[in-house]
């Protein structure tokens, strides 16, 4: 096992950081049909956005690309589809002036009508994240969604979730349905004779591999560890819960961003794994669990740890499990001699305390001191009651979002003297080098 820490902290998560959290609206699904035109460079988009509006207020105030040009806004009052006023406020700002018309505590479905510009394919492909602000998004929401997709003959589509129908007619339609929440809707359009697409079936999982420039022999190779930390963690924690695990080769990204089953994989990072850097490969698995499976709350302290001190130690019992303890502790021991250089300083921080990841110091605290403090926690408990409260927080809480407080609860029901939990709160609030 080699350990290749570089921006581990960094690259494995999603854009969150939009917005103000918005509780008030709680968005439920997305039914959305996109036509995709590399002759007009543009694409066309129909969305209708079911959610819940809890407040009193007389807007709404969505992400959405201030460089589109927004055709029209309606809502629907049970029986017509009516327009609703609309503005850019700010940079990828959208604001939807409702007045009195849309009532509380009562789901309402709005319908998008927008289009935007792109560039030329050449030999790249058309990656929509949501980083690029590509549909109407309230910061802090998870949601199902179903997108049909009209791409030119030749060319095709990945997203989250299943595709359940693909047509080829003059053009190409690729429907997908994605059933069980995801915290963003990707969308990858690319020429399907440009890339090798190599499946992998084991006995238990379904793992897919799009590539330009890697060769098939490490493509396989990369599967296979893959499934073999798939496997782990279904019998550790509890069964994955998407249908398969896709990666998709993107030449000029650095890392792994990850999505529900969706990988975009860097390049390079594919080049670090198969050198025996396989750090990459089992985070960003790990986080199909605790990040893409069960969701943190950004407005909420606790948000990274969650999505990074939690995955990484998840890491951390795999290593111990594949390849013994001797390999998990120097694993666990060898990012603290960095933390420990700023260790209870002005530069240091709680690990509760962390709400941006802008630092390098924030970075260590989450990736090094976070997983020494859940070792702690499992030492505390015992290796069996520790995996026991895993699955139980898995379980409780997959497709939803979990707080510190859920976390907390969860844990005290596998404490019986309560000291494993005064310890937690304890390790998680203070300064400096974790201290019994």
């Amino acid at each position: 096992m080699k350990n290749f820490t570089l921006l581990l902290f960094i690259f494995c998560y999603l854009n969150i950081l939009d917005f103000p959290h918005a509780s008030d609206i709680i968005v439920h699904n997305y039914l959305i049909e996109t036509k995709i035109s590399f002759a007009a460079k543009s694409v066309q988009v129909d969305l209708i956005c079911s959610l819940q509006k809890n407040n009193d207020s007389d807007d709404i105030q969505f992400l959405l690309n201030s460089s589109y040009d927004v055709n029209s806004i309606s809502y629907y009052d049970g029986n017509y589809w009516l327009p609703l006023l609309f503005n850019f406020n700010g940079k990828d700002s959208l604001l939807l002036i409702t007045g009195g018309i849309i009532p509380k505590d009562r789901n309402v479905e709005i319908k998008f009508n927008y289009e935007f510009e792109i560039e030329a394919m050449n030999d790249t492909l058309l990656l929509l994240d949501r980083g690029h602000r590509w549909y109407p998004l309230i910061n802090n929401q998870i949601f199902t969604y179903k997108m049909k997709c009209e791409v030119p003959e030749n060319y095709s589509v990945l997203s989250s979730g299943n595709l359940i129908e693909k047509v080829d007619t003059a053009n190409s339609v690729f429907i997908y349905e994605c059933q069980k929440p995801v915290f963003k809707m990707p969308l990858l359009v690319f020429r399907s004779d440009w890339y090798q697409h190599i499946e992998f079936f084991s006995g238990k999982n379904k793992l897919e591999f799009y590539s330009r420039k890697i060769d098939s022999t490490a493509i396989i190779k990369i599967l296979s560890q893959a499934d073999s930390v798939l496997n782990y963690f279904s019998k550790t924690i509890g069964p994955y819960s998407r249908n398969r695990l896709v990666y998709f080769e993107v030449a000029d990204f650095g890392g792994v961003n990850v999505g529900s089953g969706l990988l975009t994989i860097g390049t390079q990072a594919i080049e670090i794994i198969n050198k025996g850097f396989d750090d990459f490969l089992i985070l960003t698995i790990a986080q199909q669990w605790f990040t893409s499976g069960v969701f943190a709350d950004f407005s909420e302290p606790g948000f990274f740890f969650f999505t990074i001190s939690l995955p990484h130690y998840l890491r951390l019992m795999y290593i111990r499990e594949s390849e013994g303890e001797a390999a998990y502790n120097s694993a666990l021991l060898k990012p603290l001699n960095k933390y420990k250089e700023f260790a209870g300083n002005e530069d240091d921080i709680p690990i509760i305390d962390v709400d941006m990841t802008n630092t390098r110091e924030k970075g260590l605290i989450l990736y090094a001191k976070g997983p020494y403090i859940l070792s702690f926690i499992e030492n505390e408990m015992g290796k069996e009651n520790w995996e026991l409260f895993l699955m139980d927080l898995y379980k409780s809480f997959i497709g939803k979002i979990i707080t510190m407080d859920d976390f907390e609860d969860h844990l005290a029901k596998y404490d019986k003297t309560g000291k494993v939990l005064s310890l937690f709160k304890k390790l998680i609030s203070e300064k400096g080098m974790p201290d019994k």
